[in-house]
């Protein structure tokens, strides 16, 4: 079996598995809505700032702390409504001070506080921001990168460069979640998968590669299989958890590995 009929195989061993497993409120129309980036309709700056700030909170349990979709409109007035241009100019240790007041956080005062990780994310991030004119300017530098697989890679390693907090499968993140269907993120879900399967080393830019490919292999079945939606379709595999439609049917990751390793 060459890699491109492998590819084939596992894309259609996955897609048919998620039918199998899906919940009986669902049919597969209900999947749509998961295969497209969740801010794809970003209109300004201050979108693209806020999706950068999410995704940085998106490590381990950090969600579990910052609590971002929960306190968003309590954090964008803390953020001066997302004027990255003033949150630049803001001292790490000032705005980690504010967020421990407003929410009233317990934990150890340290540099290795969630909070703190994430006030330093996010001054990065909005010095990163300032260097873009307008919205448009943002879409054509991500665009320059959109070539082939090497640059398309080279955006989310810049990223990580710049935004402290926000390494490479995060970078990822940001970008497929403000619509841009080239960027999987290779997250551990994704890590476990690709890797069991041998279509990956087990490191997250090989991953990626993986996927890229996959979803160059899988073009001749069918023209909308893109990364993200390979990204979607093994995450919700995984996770089990349908989100847009508050469904959870618990994990199904390593039935899915051991039934695609008998497969192959």
């Amino acid at each position: 079996m060459t890699n491109k009929e492998k590819n084939q195989v596992v894309y259609r061993l996955a897609y048919n598995y998620l039918l199998d497993i899906l919940p009986n409120q669902l049919d597969s129309d209900d999947l749509h809505k998961y295969f497209i980036g969740d801010r794809r309709d970003f209109s300004s700056l201050a979108d693209v700032f806020e999706q950068l700030i999410q995704s940085a909170q998106n490590y381990q349990r950090m969600p579990n702390v910052i609590k971002f979709t929960e306190r968003k409109e309590k954090i964008k007035t803390i953020l001066c409504e997302y004027d990255f241009t003033e949150i630049a100019t803001y001292n790490i240790e000032d705005l980690y001070r504010i967020f421990r007041k407003e929410f009233n956080v317990t934990s150890e005062d340290s540099n290795r506080n969630s909070w703190y990780k994430w006030s330093k994310s996010i001054i990065d991030a909005a010095k990163f921001m300032c260097d873009f004119e307008n919205v448009d300017d943002f879409k054509t530098f991500v665009n320059q990168f959109d070539y082939n697989l090497h640059t398309r890679m080279a955006l989310p390693l810049l990223i990580s460069t710049k935004i402290s907090g926000i390494g490479f499968s995060l970078a990822c993140d940001c970008l497929k979640e403000l619509g841009y269907v080239n960027y999987p993120k290779p997250d551990v879900h994704l890590i476990d998968v690709f890797s069991g399967l041998g279509l990956s080393e087990r490191n997250p830019i090989s991953v990626f590669e993986a996927i890229v490919r996959m979803s160059d292999d899988c073009k001749e079945i069918d023209e909308s299989i893109t990364p993200y939606k390979i990204d979607k379709i093994i995450w919700l595999i995984c996770s089990g958890r349908f989100y847009q439609d508050d469904i959870t049917i618990g994990r199904h990751k390593d039935d899915f590995i051991m039934m695609a390793v008998q497969h192959l």
